[in-house]
């Protein structure tokens, strides 16, 4: 049992605690940020098997290609599908998602696909961006082989997630050192190791 002294600091303790949650939580939501993009391309008009590893590619298979009838209509719907889950912090400001990228027909030409929320939103939360390259656009370009996505509010960019080779412009441009300029900057190892 705990004497009167001992509850009143366990009191204190809990409510200093249960106020940095608050805080952490309402500094957490105050800028808007992307939760997740998910790249679930379709290839085949086949569905998917039915193991646990395959239920998420399944699942996007089977909401594309709801309602095609005709195996034209089920080809034509082939293709790259990006959802982007993002939370809306900022609903009275615009807010536009951007989609940079590369093509296997365009080689390294960067292209350029927007979303904007211009008119105010009801309120906070997340929401769901999608970006479809599927039919005659997909036939042209191929699949897009590098991707990076951008979220701006108010015309500020807030977050960025990109594909895993997905290279920025600038970086092609800067300069790259000579294998001998590499070595000459390598950390030394030390001859004597103490």
């Amino acid at each position: 049992m705990l004497n009167t002294p001992q509850k009143n600091c366990l009191r204190r303790c809990l409510l200093l605690g249960a106020l940095a949650v608050a805080s952490l939580l309402s500094s957490c939501s105050t800028t808007p940020y992307i939760v997740t993009v998910s790249d679930l391309p379709l290839k085949e008009t086949r569905l998917p098997g039915m193991e646990w590893q395959l239920s998420s590619k399944r699942a996007n298979a089977q909401y594309v290609l709801y309602g095609a009838n005709s195996n034209k209509e089920r080809t034509a719907r082939l293709g790259d599908y990006y959802y982007v889950l993002w939370y809306d912090a900022q609903p009275s400001v615009p807010a536009r998602v951007e989609m940079l990228y590369t093509q296997a027909a365009t080689a390294s030409k960067v292209l350029v696909s927007n979303v904007e929320f211009t008119k105010p939103r009801s309120s906070r939360g997340m929401r769901k961006t999608t970006f479809v390259f599927n039919g005659p656009q997909r036939a042209r370009r191929g699949d897009v082989l590098t991707w990076r996505i951008n979220l701006y509010s108010d015309g500020k960019l807030m977050d960025s997630h990109r594909s895993y080779l997905w290279m920025d412009p600038e970086d092609l441009w800067q300069p790259r050192l000579s294998e001998k300029q590499q070595q000459d900057e390598a950390p030394k190892a030390d001859a004597h190791p103490s």
